[in-house]
């Protein structure tokens, strides 16, 4: 049964920011090295939100990163928060700050340090995943249901040749979507090549 979505809290009135209060405990925990926007977005699904209702409880700067040419929107746009933005996110994750701040690279990001406004008002700011801390790939939809039971897409900072999941036998192939490697003997042999370089590198260790 799909949890209850939060409520807007009774003193949003209008030109304010929207704030949910959450109806019940709802946790929704991060991915180590997960974008703080994939994790928004994972709450938005976790209540039955559009992410975009959710990013609403936020006074968002900027706009996400598009691709060039006019493109659509990039699936590595990040938000970096300001430390009332930060309780924020931990209070709809219904998570401690502390587990956010060693999951999430961009958690305490520097992002709004010359921001000017109040501190007590809840600030986020877009940016490229890469300007905040370094590439990132989409997730392997398998691992993150076999850890938090919704087979639902994740954005991950990670090295771009890091798109084999070992675990699933899967290739990232663009756009969110993974597929199956070719054949039996090709998947074996690209996921054990990565498994051993990254046994050298130290990765293992």
């Amino acid at each position: 049964m799909r949890a209850s979505a939060p409520t807007a809290a009774a003193d949003a009135g209008p030109g304010r920011q929207r704030r949910l209060a959450p109806a019940g405990p709802l946790r929704t925990g991060p991915l180590t090295g997960e974008l703080t926007s994939s994790l928004i977005g994972r709450v938005a699904d976790r209540y039955g939100m559009e992410r975009a209702e959710v990013l609403r409880q936020w006074s968002l700067t900027g706009s996400p990163p598009r691709h060039p040419g006019g493109g659509g929107i990039r699936p590595d746009g990040e938000v970096v928060l300001n430390e009332a933005g930060r309780r924020v996110l931990a209070e709809l994750c219904g998570v401690d700050p502390r587990v956010l701040g060693r999951a999430l690279p961009a958690y305490a990001a520097d992002g709004l340090a010359k921001d000017s406004g109040s501190g007590s008002v809840a600030r986020a700011r877009w940016r490229a995943a890469q300007t905040v801390a370094g590439p990132a790939v989409f997730g392997c939809r398998s691992c993150v249901a076999r850890r938090t039971g919704r087979a639902v897409r994740s954005v991950l900072y990670r090295p771009r040749w890091q798109r084999v999941c070992v675990r699933h036998g899967r290739w990232a192939v663009g756009g969110g979507r993974w597929t199956r490697t070719p054949t039996s003997r090709w998947s074996t042999w690209i996921c054990g090549a990565w498994r051993r370089w990254w046994q050298r590198s130290g990765g293992g260790r």
